[in-house]
């Protein structure tokens, strides 16, 4: 007669590997974390730029357009940002700005996901 042992599965090790999934995608989260704080603080950079150059600008827009834009354009760039379009529309600066997101990480996926759009912000200002 042939006698069947049933005999107990051997778990050892399936916390460590549950532990190391864990810790993994903390790890994720994490990262995605940094990315998105990184991609906001960005558009705050350039919200703040672009507000900054508007009422720069804004005393020169009743006289000369070009030296409107050239004051709004130094502004933005000593605020880390780029001008992208400046105008005088009646008597207001009207422009936009961008902001480089500062971690590698963060510009690697903002060009992988959106072909390196960075955050644009407009905004306008006037002495009326």
């Amino acid at each position: 007669m042939t006698r069947v042992v049933a005999r107990a599965r051997d778990d050892r090790g399936a916390a460590l590997v549950a532990a190391l999934l864990l810790a993994s995608l903390l790890v994720v989260v994490a990262l995605l974390g940094g990315v998105v704080a990184d991609l906001l603080a960005a558009r705050q950079r350039a919200a703040a730029a672009a507000d900054l150059g508007a009422l720069a600008g804004a005393p020169a827009a009743a006289t000369s357009e070009v030296g409107a834009c050239a004051s709004a354009a130094w502004v933005v760039r000593e605020n880390g940002a780029t001008l992208r379009t400046c105008s005088v529309v009646d008597g207001d600066v009207r422009l936009t700005a961008s902001a480089r997101p500062r971690a590698p990480w963060s510009r690697w996926l903002s060009q992988l996901l959106a072909g390196g759009v960075e955050p644009t912000v407009a905004a306008h200002a006037g002495l009326r």
